[in-house]
């Protein structure tokens, strides 16, 4: 009787500790498991929010471009210039005119003055409601003690200032309700008369922000904070603007350390235990302002994703996984005691060993992710329902046939695929460059992971999971083409050009070769935009980019400058006389009639044109040239090409 009880303490004892090791060891992998999920989650969550305020900062930086470039037009045209040289009456109408077509074809521009020397108002023309208003002359104000205005006046020629996105004021007051405003301003000045004056362009901040609001969605909340951290969007209106009010930062009084690290970087993801903020730094002044303030103009687009929203490990937040731990854990006693007690029942044992491996193929066709297993012959065993969703086949189809043959994509045979190679090395692969083919045949780039099977028969296989890659990579893909491409035409823009024009300059000095720029701009394209509006000068810029596109060689570029600048690049030329019939080819091409929804429009075009070659050429001084030869043009009558002399080698010099 008591050898019995010992025999039976003792069964229980060591099934009690088989049963704890084994437990031990289940919740290392499930806690594993959920961890790894939840940090590749993370991971996910991280690359589509960093694409996301990285598209927020450059429609931003794209925004202040064309503004900045529309001051620049203001400021260098002829009728500014008059105006400041001799503040004569009649000049002054035209620019009042000019500034009425600015503001009445631009919602986004709700004021626009020019200031003489010390500040006092000359010409001023608001926007409001939709009506543009000439304020008269008793109603124009003393601004000279404004920090706009002396900023501005302290600019070196070329340079624009622009203001802190705060609230208007108008007599000392701060406007009644709020009204968020962006002030542009460039210097005018006159050598001959040294007379000096300051154009001062006001944005209305609404528009900016509402962009901003809906770049970033309303998935997380977001933030847009200016370079002291203050709150300029947010999703609490009440924390807003209170810099103004020299109010302490409310972003700063609820994240302060996350405060800290996002103004001293650029860009990044900061982890705190309120959340995931991932940040991306708007700099709208470093293409044209060259002075450390540039660098310091900031502001830092932020997506913050609350730390309930983030994937959590936590076993008591996945309730089908506490269902399935539980589970596991009461199978483990069971099978410990099983163990111990009917070890000599092999049949009973493997029974149980199949009951839990059809349970991990359960659990399997609930992962997110898609799982294939293929034999040592390269023969698919098993599909999970994500495969079948991501590949579009059903596993009736593959189950039994090759899937190297069938759905995966690379250059050479079965004894180069690294998939089907971990069997023979055993050792994991892992890889974001690999290529699947779905039953439509579309390639789809995919996150993949091998792992070599090996099963208790001897028999091998190897088990894939993968992820579909398509989505992030298109969202790579389409920042890269914003990056150098004009939104509006698809044509390379500035920046793109530079870096082929820095490459036709090396290949220059390298073989000795010519080549030729062409700076194009519209005649009468103002007169469009006048008459039919601003989405039909649109369609014409579309159709000009077209016909230039056919007109020159597939190794040529067309580049947009901006409104209805355009630049030809020719990397390779024989003589003087190439860039000659190209020019006429253009002019003719478009004095052709230009159909629109809403009538014919006809534009004629200026070009200017060097030709060059050597060393010692600087692109910005090549497009400069370019840029008065298409001046030199106009003024000789318009609707013809003009050879700057100087940028020409002195057996070529032709004007």
């Amino acid at each position: 009787m008591s050898g019995k009880r010992c025999n039976k303490e003792g069964f229980i004892k060591r099934a009690l500790v088989t049963s704890f090791f084994f437990i031990i060891i289940f919740t290392v992998i499930v806690y594993g498991a959920l961890q790894y999920q939840a940090a590749r989650q993370v991971s996910d969550l991280k690359v589509s929010e960093q694409a996301k305020v990285k598209l927020t900062s450059g429609l931003l930086e794209q925004i202040f471009g064309y503004t900045i470039n529309d001051l620049f037009t203001i400021a260098n045209h002829p009728s500014t210039e008059r105006f400041n040289r001799e503040r004569a009456k009649a000049d002054e109408e035209l620019l009042q005119k000019i500034f009425r077509a600015q503001l009445e074809h631009k919602p986004a521009y709700n004021q626009l003055r020019f200031l003489d020397s010390e500040g006092y108002e000359l010409i001023r023309l608001d926007n409001l409601f939709g009506r543009t208003l000439t304020k008269s002359d008793g109603a124009l104000q003393f601004k000279g003690n404004r920090y706009y205005f002396v900023e501005t006046l302290a600019l070196s020629e070329g340079e624009v200032y622009v203001s802190p996105l705060d609230l208007n004021v108008e007599n000392g007051k701060i406007d009644i309700p709020y009204l968020p405003v962006i002030r542009f301003g460039v210097r005018v000045s006159d050598e001959e008369t040294g007379n000096q004056g300051v154009l001062i362009l006001n944005m209305k901040g609404e528009s900016l922000l509402e962009t901003f609001s809906s770049s970033m969605g309303t998935t997380y909340p977001a933030f847009l904070l200016n370079d002291e951290g203050g709150v300029l969007f947010g999703p609490n209106k009440n924390d807003e603007w209170g810099f103004v009010f020299n109010l302490p930062s409310a972003f700063e009084s609820s994240y302060p350390v996350a405060l800290k690290k996002i103004l001293d970087n650029d860009s990044g993801v900061v982890e705190t235990p309120d959340g995931l903020f991932i940040f991306e730094a708007v700099h709208p002044l470093k293409p044209f302002n060259t002075d450390s303030r540039a660098e310091q103009y900031a502001w830092k687009a932020i997506s913050f994703v609350p730390s309930k929203a983030l994937p959590s490990s936590k076993l008591f937040n996945h309730p089908w996984v506490l269902t399935f731990y539980v589970s596991g854990v009461f199978l483990i006693v069971i099978v410990s005691f099983y163990l111990q007690f009917l070890l000599f029942k092999r049949r009973e044992l493997r029974r149980e060993n199949e009951h839990k491996s059809k349970r991990f193929w359960e659990i399997s066709s609930a992962l997110g992710i898609g799982l294939i297993v293929m034999d040592s012959d390269g023969l698919i065993t098993y599909m999970n329902p994500e495969a079948e969703r991501i590949l579009g086949w059903d596993f009736n189809e593959l189950v039994a046939k090759k899937g190297h043959q069938i759905f995966h994509v690379h250059d050479g045979d079965e004894s180069t695929c690294s998939i089907l190679n971990v069997m023979g090395s055993q050792q994991h692969y892992r890889s974001k460059d690999e290529e699947f083919r779905r039953k439509d045949n579309v390639i789809i780039p995919v996150i993949l992971d091998a792992a070599p099977l090996t099963r208790d028969t001897g028999e091998e296989g190897v088990v894939i999971s993968f992820l579909d890659f398509s989505e992030i990579k298109t969202y790579q893909e389409k920042i890269q083409a914003l990056a150098y491409q004009d939104i509006l035409t698809a044509l390379p823009n500035r920046r793109a050009l530079d870096e082929r024009l820095q490459v036709a300059i090396e290949l220059s000095e390298r073989h000795g070769r010519y080549f030729g720029l062409m700076f194009l701009d519209l005649d009468q394209f103002k007169a469009v935009n006048d008459t039919y509006g601003h989405d039909a000068g649109d369609i014409l810029l579309k159709e000009v980019s077209t016909r230039l596109k056919h007109i020159v060689r597939k190794s040529d570029t067309v580049a947009r400058m901006g409104g209805d600048e355009f630049i030809v690049l020719l990397p390779e030329i024989s003589s003087v006389e190439n860039p000659k019939a190209i020019a006429e080819k253009i002019i003719q091409s478009l004095a052709e009639p230009i159909i629109l929804p809403q009538g014919e429009a006809r534009v004629g075009v200026s070009i200017g044109i060097v030709v060059a070659c050597g060393a010692g050429l600087s692109g910005e001084e090549l497009i400069q040239s370019a840029d008065e030869a298409m001046y030199e043009a106009k003024r000789r009558g318009r609707n013809q090409f003009f050879i700057r002399d100087t940028a020409l080698p002195a057996e070529h010099a032709s004007g």
